[in-house]
C-alpha cells in the first residue's frame, strides 16, 4: 500500500500532464469511410492507397478482384498489397447468439454451441457459419456466453458512441477497433459499467507502449477512477483517492510490437480491483475504500505515444466472488459454483449435456449446467495466416483466402476442416492477420521510361498510386490507370471526376469570397506566364498555313487576357464583342471565336493595379433581384479608377463598349475599362444541382496544370509514349508531355477545381423572397416581439415613383411609417388601404406614410395603386436590400420608427381589425412619456 502523498505524486507527475490533455470530450472523428448510406466497402492496401468499391468473383486467392466506381474494368490487387477491406456499417449491430463463447489459436472469436468433443477434433454449430469440424489444438477456451443475457457491452466495435478528447488528435477505425498513433490522444465512453463487473479488454501497440485505461471513469474526472497504464517499462494496475493510493505492477512491457489481453474485476462500492492475465493467473489486487459508494459507468483510454489499438472489450456483470487462484498452463475446468477441476477434457455428450474430464487416473462427469469456463491446454504455436474475417456479430475467424464467389468469400482456416463461406453481408472487415506469411514478392508495379511517369490518381473515395499507360479513345477509354498494386490496368470511366498528381503544388492564395467576413476584398488576378511550356513542340498543332510554335515563348507584353470558365487563360486580341460571343486572334490559338458561355473574364488591360472594393458593395453587384431575373445581366465592367457597372454586353468595338443597363443602353470608353467579368445565370443554382442536370459526358475532357498554375483543357483523344494528345474548341490540336506538368484534372474535376481559380467569386445570388404572411397574422400582436424594437431603424435611401430620393435620416423628428409590399402579395393589397387610412387620421401630427416595393418595376405598380384608388408614397428596394436589414421575409410588414430613428413597433400580417392595432400603436408612439412618481 501506498500511503504517502506526496511520494504518490513523485511517482505519478510525468502521467498526470498526459492525462490531462484527454478533459474535455468532443464528438468522434470521421475515418476515411464511404458517405452515410452507402454500401460501397473500401479497400485498404500498402503505401496507404484505398479504393471504394466491392469484391468481385476470383477463383484463385493470389489477388483480390475489386470493382471501383469510375473505373472499366476490375482492378486485380496482389493479395500481399491488401491490408484490408471494410465493409459498410448498419446502425444497428446484430449481437453474437449461442451457449458459448470459443476462442482459438491466433485470436479468433465464435459463438454458438459444442456439438460433439472426442478424440482429436470438435464439432461446433457458430451462428452464420453452420457446422464446423476443428481440431481440439486450436481450442483455447470455451466461455459460457447464454446469449450475452449477463454482457453490458461487446466491442468495441467501431467510432459510434466514442468520444474524442481533442478532435486535433484523432482516432480512427480499423476492423472495428479503435486506433490512433496522436501523442495525447484520448477516447471515452459511457458503457454503463455496473457496480460490480468483469471487465476484459484486448490492447495492441507499435513502437514503445504508453497509455493509460481508466475504468469507473467519471464524465469529468478520470484520474479518480481505476486504472491500467504504463510507467516506463512496467505495466501497473493503480487505484487513488485523494488521501490514498494502491498499486501493482502487472508484467514487463518491451520497445517495439506488443500486446495486452486481460481480465479486470472490479467492486465500485468496496473500492476493489483483482486483475487476472487471459489464462486466470492473478496479477493484482487492489482495495481502497471509497468515501462514498459512487458508481461510474465510463471508460477512458489515453494514448500517449506509438500507435495504440484497443482490439477487445467485454464488459458483463460480476457476482462478487473472487475467481480462485490456477495454474494456468493447465487444461481445466471453471464450475459455476467457484470449484477448479483440472485435467484432461475428454468428450461431451450431447445427449445427456455432460462434459468427461480424466483427471489422473479417474474420470468425472460434469453436468454442462455447472459450466463457467473451459481452459484447453495449448499444445501448439498458431499456424500463419493471410486474413481475419471479423462479422458484424463480433465473430472473428481467419484464414487464407481461397476464393470469393458470389456474395461469400472463402477462407481456409487453419484447424478447420473444411473451406469456410462467410457471407459480404455479414462481415465487418477482412484485416491483414498479425501471424500472415506473406510470399516475399514485390507487389508494387513501378513505371518505367516506357511505360510512364508515377502519379496518384484520386476520385472520390480512391487514392491509387501508379500510372497512365497507352490508350485510345476508340476502346474503353484513351485514360487507362496501371495502378501500382494490381495486376492488370483499368481505365477511367468516361465523365469521371479524377484527379492525377504528379508533383503536389504549393496552395495558392485565392481571393477571400463574397460572404468572407473581411471588411473589404482585395482583387487581384492572375497571371498567364508560360503557357506553351506545358507542351512538346508547342501548345497546339498550328493550322498549315502558320509556323510551327516553339517549345517555349514568352507571353506578350501588350493584349488581352481571356479567362474561361474551366480556368484557361489566353492571351490575345480581342477585336470585337457581339450579342453571340467575343472575336480575337491569338497565337495559341486555331480559333478565332469564344461563345459567351464559354468566358469568365476578360482582362482588356492586364497591367491595370487591383482595386479594393467593400464587402457590401460587392454583395449588391452580386445580388439577383427578383425583377430581374427574366432579365438577369450578363457582364459586370470594371474601370480603370475600381468603378462597377453592371448590365447586358450587347457590342464591342475598338473604340467603344455598349451595354444595357435597365433596358437603357449606355456607351462607355473601350480604353476606361479595365476588365469585363461575365456572370453567368447557370451559377446562381447549387453545385449539387449542377451535377444533377449534366448530362453524362460522351468523351474524355481533361485539365493539365503546370507548375505555374496555368491550364489547358481539351477533349483527351490518346496516351502514348508519355503524350497525352486531344483537342480543344479554342485551341485546336494539343499535345502535352505527362513529364512537364504537376497535375491532370478529368471530368467534372475541371469545373470543381475552377470554382477556387480567380474571378470564380464573382456569381450571382438570387435575393431572399419574402413570404406571403398569412391574413391575419399579426391580429394579436402590439409589434413589440421583434429584436429590431428599440433599436436604431437600418438607413434607407431608395429611388421614388415620382423620381425623386428617399431617405429615412432625413426625416428625423418625425414619425414615419415602413409599409413593405409587392404587388403579388394578396394579405399587402388588403392591408395597404387600412395603413393608408389609418396614417391619414395622423396626418396634421407628424405622421408620413412612405411604401417599399420589393423587386418591382413602376409598370407593375402603377396599375395596382389605380385599382386600390391609393396615393401614396411608393419606394422601390429593387434588390431586396433593405428588406434584409429590417428581416422582412415574410410581408406585409408594417413598422413605426419614431422621432430619434428607432423603430417603435414593427408588425408582421394584416387582418381585419389591424387598423385599430395600428392606431393604438401610434397613439402610443405620439403620447409624451409619463412623469416619474414623485
Amino acid at each position: 500500500m501506498v500511503h504517502d502523498p506526496f511520494a504518490r505524486m513523485l511517482r505519478v507527475a510525468g502521467w498526470l500532464a498526459g492525462l490531462a490533455a484527454g478533459v474535455g470530450f468532443a464528438g468522434p472523428m470521421a475515418a476515411a469511410e464511404p458517405p452515410s448510406g452507402s454500401r460501397t466497402a473500401v479497400v485498404h492496401l500498402a503505401d496507404g492507397d484505398f479504393a471504394r468499391g466491392e469484391p468481385v468473383d476470383s477463383a484463385a486467392g493470389d489477388s483480390l478482384h475489386w470493382r471501383s466506381p469510375g473505373f472499366v474494368k476490375p482492378f486485380q490487387f496482389d493479395i500481399d498489397a491488401v491490408r484490408s477491406v471494410q465493409f459498410p456499417v448498419p446502425e444497428k449491430l446484430p449481437q453474437p447468439v449461442g451457449a458459448y463463447r470459443f476462442e482459438l489459436a491466433g485470436g479468433d472469436v465464435l459463438f454458438g454451441s459444442l456439438v460433439s468433443l472426442a478424440g482429436d477434433s470438435a464439432e461446433l454449430d457458430v451462428s452464420g457459419l453452420g457446422r464446423l469440424h476443428v481440431d481440439r489444438s486450436i481450442l483455447r477456451r470455451m466461455s459460457r456466453w447464454n446469449g450475452g443475457t449477463d454482457v453490458v457491452f461487446f466491442g468495441p466495435n467501431g467510432l459510434e458512441g466514442w468520444q474524442v478528447g481533442d478532435p486535433g488528435r484523432p482516432w480512427r477505425e480499423d476492423a472495428g477497433h479503435l486506433v490512433t498513433d496522436q501523442e495525447g490522444a484520448s477516447i471515452r465512453r459511457n458503457l454503463g459499467i455496473p457496480a460490480q463487473a468483469r471487465i476484459e479488454f484486448e490492447l495492441s501497440w507499435t513502437g514503445k507502449a504508453d497509455f493509460a485505461l481508466s475504468l469507473g471513469a467519471g464524465a469529468k474526472d478520470a484520474v479518480s477512477g481505476y486504472r491500467i497504464e504504463v510507467w516506463e517499462e512496467q505495466l501497473v494496475a493503480l487505484r487513488e483517492t485523494a488521501q490514498e493510493a494502491d498499486l501493482a505492477s502487472l508484467q514487463e512491457v518491451q520497445g517495439g510490437k506488443g500486446r495486452v489481453h486481460l481480465q479486470a474485476f472490479l467492486d465500485q462500492v468496496q473500492g476493489r480491483m483483482l486483475v487476472y492475465s487471459s489464462s486466470g493467473q492473478q496479477l493484482a489486487n487492489l482495495s481502497i475504500l471509497p468515501a462514498k459508494a459512487d458508481v461510474s459507468g465510463g471508460m477512458q483510454l489515453l494514448c500517449r505515444g506509438g500507435e495504440l489499438r484497443l482490439e477487445r472489450l467485454f464488459v458483463g456483470r460480476w457476482n462478487g466472488e473472487i475467481p480462485r487462484v490456477v495454474e494456468a498452463d493447465k487444461s481445466r475446468i471453471h464450475r459455476t459454483d467457484g470449484a477448479i477441476r483440472y485435467g484432461q477434457i475428454q468428450s461431451y455428450d450431447a445427449s445427456r449435456r455432460e462434459i468427461v474430464v480424466e483427471t489422473g487416473d479417474e474420470s468425472e462427469t460434469i453436468s454442462e449446467d455447472l459450466l463457467q469456463d473451459l481452459f484447453f491446454s495449448q499444445s501448439a504455436e498458431a499456424p500463419p495466416r493471410s486474413f481475419r474475417a471479423v462479422h458484424l456479430s463480433g465473430v472473428r475467424i481467419s484464414g487464407d483466402l481461397q476464393k470469393i464467389e458470389g456474395d461469400r468469400v472463402w477462407l481456409l482456416c487453419p484447424g478447420v476442416r473444411d473451406p469456410l463461406p462467410c457471407s459480404l453481408a455479414d462481415l465487418h472487415s477482412l484485416v491483414s492477420h498479425p501471424l500472415r506469411a506473406t510470399s516475399g514478392r514485390s507487389s508494387a508495379r513501378e513505371p518505367t521510361a516506357e511505360t510512364g511517369r508515377a502519379g496518384r490518381l484520386e476520385l472520390h473515395g480512391t487514392t491509387l498510386h501508379g500510372h497512365l499507360i497507352d490508350g485510345s479513345e476508340g476502346g474503353s477509354g484513351c485514360l487507362v490507370w496501371q495502378a501500382a498494386h494490381s495486376g492488370v490496368p483499368s481505365p477511367l470511366e468516361r465523365g469521371a471526376a479524377a484527379r492525377v498528381i504528379y508533383r503536389d503544388r504549393k496552395p495558392v492564395v485565392q481571393t477571400p469570397a463574397p460572404a468572407a467576413p473581411q471588411t473589404v476584398v482585395r482583387v487581384q488576378q492572375a497571371r498567364p506566364a508560360g503557357l506553351l511550356g506545358l507542351f512538346l513542340g508547342g501548345a497546339v498543332s498550328p493550322p498549315s498555313a502558320r509556323p510551327a510554335a516553339p517549345v517555349a515563348r514568352n507571353l506578350p507584353t501588350t493584349g488581352s487576357i481571356l479567362h474561361l470558365r474551366t480556368g484557361d487563360t489566353l492571351p490575345c486580341t480581342v477585336k470585337s464583342i457581339s450579342e453571340e460571343g467575343v472575336t480575337f486572334e491569338s497565337d495559341l490559338s486555331e480559333a478565332t471565336f469564344a461563345r459567351h458561355d464559354q468566358i469568365k473574364a476578360l482582362e482588356l488591360q492586364p497591367k491595370a493595379a487591383p482595386v479594393t472594393i467593400a464587402k457590401l458593395k460587392m454583395e449588391r453587384l452580386l445580388v439577383l433581384p427578383r425583377m430581374q431575373r427574366e432579365n438577369a445581366p450578363t457582364q459586370l465592367l470594371r474601370s480603370l479608377d475600381g468603378d462597377y457597372l453592371r448590365g447586358r454586353l450587347l457590342s464591342m468595338n475598338e473604340k467603344e463598349i455598349v451595354l444595357e443597363v435597365r433596358l437603357e443602353e449606355r456607351a462607355v470608353p473601350r480604353d476606361r475599362i479595365a476588365r469585363i467579368i461575365w456572370l453567368h445565370p447557370d451559377e446562381i443554382a447549387s453545385t449539387e444541382k449542377l451535377a444533377a442536370d449534366a448530362a453524362p459526358e460522351s468523351v474524355t475532357r481533361v485539365q493539365a496544370i503546370p507548375n505555374d498554375g496555368n491550364r489547358l483543357t481539351f477533349v483527351a483523344e490518346r496516351v502514348e509514349g508519355g503524350l497525352l494528345s486531344g483537342r480543344s474548341e479554342l485551341l485546336g490540336s494539343c499535345r502535352v508531355d505527362l513529364k512537364t506538368i504537376d497535375e491532370l484534372l478529368v471530368g467534372p474535376a475541371i469545373e470543381e477545381a475552377a470554382v477556387g481559380l480567380a474571378f470564380q467569386q464573382w456569381r450571382l445570388t438570387a435575393a431572399q423572397d419574402p413570404l406571403e404572411a398569412p391574413e391575419g397574422g399579426g391580429s394579436d400582436s402590439e409589434g413589440l416581439e421583434s429584436a429590431l424594437v428599440g433599436k436604431p431603424a437600418p438607413d434607407i435611401e431608395l429611388d421614388m415613383l415620382d423620381g425623386s430620393k428617399f431617405r429615412l435620416e432625413s426625416r428625423r423628428n418625425k414619425i414615419v411609417v415602413l409599409d413593405f409590399w409587392a404587388s403579388w402579395c394578396g394579405p399587402c393589397l388588403q392591408a395597404m388601404p387600412q395603413v393608408e387610412s389609418v396614417v391619414r387620421e395622423f396626418a396634421n401630427r407628424d405622421v408620413e406614410l412612405v411604401t417599399i416595393n420589393l423587386e418591382e418595376t413602376a409598370d407593375r405598380v402603377k396599375p395596382v395603386l389605380e385599382r386600390l384608388k391609393l396615393d401614396v408614397a411608393v419606394a422601390f428596394d429593387r434588390d431586396g436590400r433593405v428588406a434584409e436589414r429590417y428581416g422582412a421575409t415574410s410581408i406585409p410588414q408594417t413598422v413605426i420608427v419614431d422621432r430619434d430613428g428607432k423603430v417603435a413597433r414593427l408588425f408582421v400580417g394584416g387582418g381585419a381589425r389591424f387598423d385599430e392595432q395600428l392606431r393604438a400603436a401610434l397613439e402610443s408612439v405620439l403620447a409624451p412619456p409619463s412623469e416619474p412618481d414623485k
